[in-house]
């Protein structure tokens, strides 16, 4: 049986009462929101661990609720949407979301989808959970980023995963297609604009510069590489 606490806010009664069904048969607790107000109040109470979000909420776009729990909560962020094109993809994880489904996915998928963001919310304790950089933190525990002056950024699960997957390849390189195939667990193809939309986004949380990075670097012709500072 699975841990783990699932928000479901969808605006369809039949679609909250199926997937509660099928997210309860497998040992998931299911916490159920019919509106924006409530779908952002229990998202950041902080004690859910993923949220399924569909289609606009009392006329609320998703990618809004997506920007406006963002701040609150690093839980993860599963988006239901009808928009199967590449641009709505993008718009989502911009947004804050981790993962996209597009209408018509089979339950098999959705499940799949929350168990490998539960696997980041949850990550394994013999890793590093805590990395020492010269002037800032890497909290994987908290998914926080501890910068000078107190400041503290948060990272979503999504951003946190594609940073530890490179800091524990310190000072190599990785192409966008491995972190991709680490990230998303599928064979990279397709997924490459996403690695970059969230590199873009590790560098402005956790970058001095981003425009000039330090410690997320751009090796030409050969990917992304994290230089761990000796």
């Amino acid at each position: 049986m699975k841990t783990g606490r699932i928000l479901v806010a969808i605006s369809g009664a039949e679609m909250r009462r199926e997937l509660r069904i099928a997210f309860e048969f497998k040992g998931y607790v299911v916490v159920e929101a019919q509106t924006a107000g409530e779908t952002v109040e229990e998202a950041s109470s902080g004690v859910n661990d993923v949220l399924i979000l569909d289609g606009a909420l009392d006329s609320v776009e998703p990618f809004e609720l997506c920007r406006a729990i963002r701040p609150k909560s690093n839980l993860g962020i599963i988006l239901l949407a009808r928009d199967d094109s590449g641009q709505g993809r993008i718009d989502a994880l911009n947004a804050g979301a981790d993962d996209y489904v597009a209408d018509g996915f089979v339950l098999a998928e959705l499940l799949a989808r929350v168990r490998a963001i539960l696997r980041r919310v949850a990550p394994s304790g013999a890793r590093p959970q805590l990395v020492v950089l010269q002037d800032r933190a890497i909290d994987f525990q908290s998914h926080e980023v501890k910068g000078p002056d107190g400041r503290v950024t948060h990272l979503t699960p999504k951003e946190c995963l594609v940073l530890r997957h490179l800091v524990t390849h310190a000072n190599r390189p990785l192409t966008p297609q491995n972190l991709a195939q680490s990230v998303w667990q599928r064979d990279g193809t397709g997924q490459i604009e996403y690695v970059r939309i969230v590199v873009k986004q590790l560098r402005r949380k956790l970058e001095p510069d981003p425009d000039h990075p330090r410690y997320i670097l751009t090796q030409r012709s050969a990917g992304y590489q994290f230089q761990m500072p000796v």
